[in-house]
């Protein structure tokens, strides 16, 4: 594809007689063929980086509390944006795969002051707008470079450069071969325009970030009600976890390893089996430690308090986590139960010494601050 030909004159073409133009012919960030092409991949990221961010979030916190000692808000804040701006970088520049068998070829603009001429011509408000979104796009990943890591705008805008000549690869490659040629263009513009935004937001970063290191969680060898909570948490997102992963095994092996048809098989077995595998495995993991895995991943640990220790720890979980699983399993009103129980365990996690909480006071077991205290560092 000669240099010499605009983006306006290529989409041109693309658009053809019916005057629809396609999403796949546009060279995205930002690209402008219709509002919802815009919106659609913003909601995409949302809703995915929503549901990954459960996923991440107990090893999130096990690695802040080994790391740093605990969470601070704004850290947490920095990274969940981040975690959001990757899933929204790889939505606006791939989504949505086209049909293998309808894509529309691009080429490769290789002067990188294209789309800059585009603005004074043809393209105009359109090219205008392209070149700021592009620019837009990046401004985070500067700004988050120097939130998260304290590192400055070299640093911003040569990682933002690899970033987005990643993304230009990609999109030259036709995802790395998936597509038999590239559906979006690859432009040496873009990657002027996103490492300008990448440098452009270290630059605004120094507004709110300064200094070479970043503040510590206070209260890091203290045992607070937000962290117990948290732990509480995290034991909850663990055992949902090992039941999702469990259930969806039972019925991969229904469906896939004894062949049988969807409809003839009960979804409430696989729901029990995870269940049950969830609750054991755990229970298993309380009663050799003395510790829940929420509790680990905040850097607590149990005490025991009474003899046979097997038998307090068993309790401990009984009156805990393991209590809220199976009352959630009760037909019909464990829902209920199961709520009525985590008001009770919350209650007294803010009320008792130390705050040992119902599963403290039922077994005579405490919890303590765990392991060696993490480096006073960025």
């Amino acid at each position: 594809m000669s240099a010499g030909i605009s983006r306006a004159m290529i989409r041109s073409k693309i658009v053809g007689a019916s005057g629809m133009p396609p999403f796949y012919g546009c060279d995205a960030p930002g690209c402008l063929d219709g509002g919802m092409d815009r919106v659609l991949p913003g909601i995409i990221a949302l809703v995915a980086g929503a549901a990954l961010a459960v996923v991440l979030i107990v090893p999130f916190v096990a690695i802040s509390y080994r790391r740093r000692g605990g969470l601070t808000a704004g850290r947490t804040l920095a990274w969940t944006a981040l975690l959001v701006w990757v899933l929204g970088l790889w939505a606006y520049t791939l989504l949505p795969l086209p049909d293998p068998g309808a894509v529309n070829c691009v080429g490769v603009i290789l002067d990188p002051l294209e789309g800059f001429r585009d603005v004074f011509g043809a393209g105009g408000a359109g090219a205008a707008q392209q070149l700021l979104l592009n620019v837009a796009l990046f401004v985070p990943w500067g700004v988050l470079v120097r939130a998260l890591w304290r590192r400055g705008w070299i640093v911003a805008g040569v990682t933002g450069f690899a970033f987005s000549l990643g993304i230009e690869l990609t999109q030259l490659t036709g995802v790395w071969g998936l597509y038999p040629c590239a559906y979006r263009f690859f432009d040496t513009g873009d990657l002027v325009t996103n490492t300008s935004g990448a440098i452009l937001g270290s630059l605004l970063g120094l507004l709110f970030f300064r200094g070479r290191t970043a503040p510590m969680p206070a209260h890091g060898d203290r045992i607070t009600l937000p962290r117990r909570l948290l732990g509480m948490l995290c034991d909850a997102l663990v055992v949902l976890g090992v039941e999702f992963v469990v259930t969806i095994g039972v019925n991969a092996l229904q469906l896939y390893g004894l062949n049988r048809p969807r409809e003839s098989f009960d979804p409430a077995i696989s729901d029990a089996v995870g269940t049950a595998v969830a609750f054991l495995a755990v229970a298993l993991l309380v009663v050799a430690t003395g510790t829940t895995p929420g509790e680990s991943a905040v850097r607590l640990e149990g005490v025991d308090g009474r003899r046979p220790v097997a038998l307090w720890r068993a309790v401990r979980y009984l009156a805990g986590i393991g209590g809220f699983v199976l009352l959630g399993a009760i037909p019909v009103v464990g829902g209920i139960l199961a709520a009525a129980f985590a008001v009770v365990t919350l209650v007294l996690a803010w009320r008792t010494d130390g705050h040992r909480g119902l599963a403290g006071l039922a077994s005579g077991m405490r919890v303590r601050v765990g392991g060696a205290s993490p480096a006073r560092s960025s």
